[in-house]
């Protein structure tokens, strides 16, 4: 049976593992990108066009290292990100900073919606918005994407494919309660050394969940 964490007993194993020095939380989002373009690739092989939805946090980080290594794969990506980096946590905004040759766009459904539409074949859209640390409601944030998605929706286009990485946006980790109104809707979710409490609900609808080993021992799959 696969290990499940609660967000606190996550943030634990990675304070400890970061503590005693056998990593750095930058390796680690490195890592966690790295896992999530792989999962992502073998998903959709036939796919060259990603948006990368950033948020604020280091959630937001790993959606950098993604959109990074995507684009040294050949892809064409955007960015839309929520903050600016140098309103990022240090290891997100170093990743943001390695994504400075990429389109980094304003959080906006207008943005949103002319880089869902330039795509030539299968897009995808990652949300790298918020991770396990959800509590509070979070529909504000999501707008602009519902907006542009509904929109889009509406002229007819193919619906991309959507990826979340470790918790789909909306989703409060360890209870699995919806934490917006319209949360975002992957049909593939990355998560990181292993499964979440509310990453069984998600199966239970439908969706695919892959966990990534990023080097922090245990029973990650």
């Amino acid at each position: 049976m696969p290990e499940i964490l609660t967000s606190a007993q996550m943030r634990a194993i990675e304070a400890a593992a970061i503590a005693e020095g056998s990593v750095t939380g930058l390796e680690l989002m490195e890592r966690a990108g790295a896992g999530a373009a792989a999962a992502i690739q073998a998903e959709w092989p036939e796919a060259r066009d990603a948006l990368i939805l950033c948020g604020p946090g280091n959630n937001g980080g790993d959606g950098y290292v993604v959109a990074r290594l995507l684009a040294a794969r050949g892809w064409r990506v955007a960015i839309c990100a929520t903050r600016t980096a140098d309103r990022l946590p240090p290891d997100a905004q170093a990743n943001a900073q390695r994504c400075a040759a990429l389109p980094i766009l304003g959080w906006s459904a207008e943005n949103l919606q002319d880089r869902l539409t330039v795509a030539d074949g299968p897009l995808v859209v990652i949300d790298a918005l918020l991770g396990i640390g959800q509590t509070t409601d979070c529909s504000d944030l999501l707008a602009p994407w519902n907006t542009a998605n509904d929109h889009f929706a509406n002229l007819g286009h193919l619906a991309p494919h959507t990826v979340s990485l470790d918790v789909p946006t909306g989703y409060e980790s360890d209870s699995g309660a919806l934490r917006a109104k319209a949360p975002f809707e992957p049909e593939l979710v990355v998560t990181f050394h292993a499964e979440k409490p509310v990453h069984q609900m998600l199966r239970n609808q439908g969706v695919k969940v892959v966990v990534v080993d990023i080097g922090l021992g245990g029973e990650s799959a």
